[in-house]
């Protein structure tokens, strides 16, 4: 299960990524969708596709993800994916490079 406290970290590292890594992050993103509101966990506005990136969360075991975010990116054409708690719970640079790269790569196809 994904509680609050967990997320706080996961928002912690990101934001330090973020001004590390020297890339845009919006944490939490706030969107409108069907009258309303809906909170994801974070948005890469340079990364994933020319409309950017919006970020979930997932964890073992199930590593369930929400379909609600996953409609709003299709209908955004907005690019997606679902982070692991387990892999981002600790500030590990090279983690979050792997990630940017993949996620610049399918930017660019």
């Amino acid at each position: 299960m994904i509680n609050e406290e967990k997320i706080q970290v996961l928002r912690k590292n990101w934001q330090l990524a973020s001004k590390r890594l020297n890339f845009k992050l919006v944490s939490p993103y706030n969107v409108n969708s069907d009258g309303y509101e809906m909170e994801f966990f974070a948005f890469l506005p340079e990364y994933g596709s020319s409309n950017g990136m919006v970020l979930g969360l997932t964890s073992a075991p199930e590593f369930n993800t929400d379909s609600e975010l996953i409609k709003w990116a299709k209908e955004s054409e907005c690019s997606y994916s679902f982070l692991n708690v387990d892999d981002y719970s600790a500030y590990n640079e090279a983690i979050f490079l792997e990630a940017l790269q993949d996620w610049n790569l399918a930017k660019s196809q």
